[in-house]
């Protein structure tokens, strides 16, 4: 007589074990064969759930319609913990997809509970010591399955439009299309278009995945929410919804809105404060939508002249690590390709400073694949060499050989560390200092770079 296994019965089975690492578990000796991919996972069908591994469109446990995930999670420097990837789900089948509503879709079908195993990725032990962290039974709060819905919805409305071949995770904020194949020849046909498409999977984005680790795994409250009714994206996406609080205020001065909202701040972060005021929030940048959606804000302040002050830095890379990145697995090409930005613009004029425009950008693609990636490349070869530093400039401030916004169109490198004695290690000598550690660097917009996206955003407005 064939076992029926429920939901309740599911989750126990997956706590029972907590704490042990994938060799205390295998008892079909899966480990001996050597890590293959998805070795965890067919770990636990085989050892703990005691079923055949498989490649069904349905959900692992059929009769419980629960879906298995093994998905691992890493700790920080701070001692927090993140999600490591994003979670990786059913592949999408180009020819079919487009004719289903959601709740008929085969994402649904397969993925509307998922039993999440975490375990903690330590890349100094062997991958058999992986421990199992927790595991939970997911099914998708109120609040977020409408961002899902229309995530599924933007998906599919790219097939239909003939452009599976341009999906990028871009385009969603928490449901993706990833690539999915061993390379770029991993290709299918689809539908509405000649043009053939690289083969794809649904995925829930790490920003969304990491939200779940700190939720269940380090068991932090939830963030601060945008959205306070999910029922107010049923007319509107979460895109529209933030634009449109914001472009209430569109004309107000910063003293007016510090007013209004009741904020007596003179920190130099006070736009953003303003902005995460309009949008009923503390912090817009830990709200938990921006959180999931890997969306970062940043307030532009132009001046009367149209021109911006500053560049626009990200994090600090490590040259050690950076050496050792290839260009398609990079932390750089991953940040632009995964993040988002609201840009929120600040105008000078007649000595007040007032609220002007708002929107979203992301890294275009073609920028991304041609000025970024050049610049990237010339960095990391310039670290190999052991060729940073040029000159000290009469200031008493270093400079480097790394290409300049002098010398750039969209991006350059330079110092971004507390002082000069703000250090990474190097891989190798510098060659002049005969330093095997430099000053922080990292990688900037260029101001001007900047500037156009405005001004190209005014011309097509």
């Amino acid at each position: 007589m064939r076992i029926i296994i429920r939901k309740f019965d599911l989750v126990n089975i997956a706590k029972s074990v907590t704490g042990k690492s994938f060799s205390d578990i295998d008892n079909k000796n899966r480990l001996s064969k050597g890590k293959t991919k998805g070795i965890f996972g067919h770990v636990l069908e085989e050892s703990l759930f005691n079923y055949d591994i498989n490649s069904s469109s349905e959900p692992d446990f059929k009769d419980a319609q629960v879906e298995l995930k093994v998905t691992p999670v890493k700790r920080n420097k701070n001692g927090s913990y993140s999600s490591k990837e994003r979670l990786v789900l059913n592949i999408i089948n180009f020819m079919s997809e487009h004719q289903y509503s959601f709740y008929d879709s085969s994402f649904w079908k397969k993925n509307k509970s998922l039993l999440l195993m975490f375990y903690l990725f330590e890349p100094e032990k062997s991958y058999e010591d992986y421990i199992i962290l927790n595991s939970i039974l997911y099914e998708y709060p109120i609040d977020d399955l409408p961002i899902i819905k229309n995530d599924y919805e933007t998906i599919i409305n790219r097939i239909k439009a003939g452009e599976a071949h341009l999906l990028s995770g871009k385009d969603t904020m928490y449901l993706e299309a990833c690539p999915k194949g061993t390379s770029k020849t991993s290709v299918r046909e689809q539908p509405f278009s000649n043009i053939k498409a690289m083969q794809r999977a649904y995925a829930f984005k790490s920003g969304y995945m990491t939200q779940i680790v700190r939720k269940y795994v380090m068991g932090k409250e939830t963030n601060e929410k945008i959205i306070k009714d999910a029922s107010i994206l049923e007319s509107q996406t979460f895109d529209d919804y933030v634009l449109s609080r914001i472009k209430n205020y569109i004309g107000d001065s910063v003293e007016a809105l510090k007013e209004k909202f009741q904020v007596d701040s003179k920190a130099k972060n006070i736009n953003a404060q303003l902005v995460s005021r309009i949008l009923g929030v503390n912090n817009i940048a830990k709200s938990d939508e921006f959180l999931k959606a890997n969306i970062k804000i940043k307030t532009i302040q132009q001046k009367e002249s149209g021109t911006i002050k500053e560049s626009m830095s990200f994090p600090a890379f490590e040259y050690t690590s950076i050496v050792n990145e290839t260009w398609e697995e990079s932390d750089l090409r991953d940040m632009f390709l995964t993040t988002k930005w609201l840009f929120v613009i600040f105008e000078k004029s007649h000595e007040k400073v007032h609220l002007s425009d708002a929107f979203f950008w992301t890294m275009p693609d073609e920028i991304l694949e041609s000025e970024v990636k050049s610049l990237w490349q010339d960095t990391v070869e310039k670290i190999k060499q052991g060729k940073i530093y040029h000159h000290t400039n009469s200031r008493g401030q270093r400079i480097t050989h790394f290409l300049g916004s002098a010398s750039t169109k969209v991006a350059h490198v330079r110092p971004h560390g507390l002082n000069k004695n703000d250090t990474y290690p190097l891989p190798v000598k510098e060659q002049t200092l005969g330093t095997y550690e430099y000053t922080k660097s990292c990688f900037w917009l260029n101001n001007s770079y900047i500037k156009e996206i405005i001004l190209n955003r005014k011309k097509r407005a």
